[in-house]
């Protein structure tokens, strides 16, 4: 578990970009519906929740999602409240929302892999 597996963070870009890609736009949506960042960007999760999970558990960390949902809630209410102290630290430096919700996709998409890896989809039998 603890070796480097290549094909695992390959798969996890992939799909990630696509999950991630899919929530931006969530969040420009609300955004531009009238929301401010933070509403934004929890309506955003919620949706993204749902897609990643399964996308997430079956495709990139190849295990069985049985058992896993509160500890991937539980991650995702951490990575959300990391996530918007980020957007708004960044909004201090006049950067707008959009902006700010982009670059504040990086560390948390970092700590996303780091957590659901070690935490939440721990036991992968797979080395590929």
């Amino acid at each position: 578990m603890s070796h480097f597996n290549p094909a695992l963070l390959l798969r996890y870009v992939a799909i990630g970009s696509f999950n991630t890609a899919f929530g931006y736009g969530i969040y420009c949506l609300m955004l531009a519906m009238g929301l401010n960042f933070a509403a934004a960007s929890l309506v955003s999760l919620i949706f993204g929740i749902i897609l990643s999970f399964v996308t997430l558990g079956r495709y990139v960390f190849l295990t069985q999602l049985e058992g896993r949902f509160a500890k991937f809630l539980l991650v995702w209410a951490v990575l959300y409240l990391f996530n918007i102290a980020i957007i708004a630290a960044i909004m201090r430096f006049n950067a707008d929302a959009y902006l700010a919700g982009l670059i504040a996709a990086i560390p948390t998409l970092g700590a996303a892999f780091l957590l659901q890896r070690f935490y939440v989809f721990n036991d992968t039998g797979s080395s590929t």
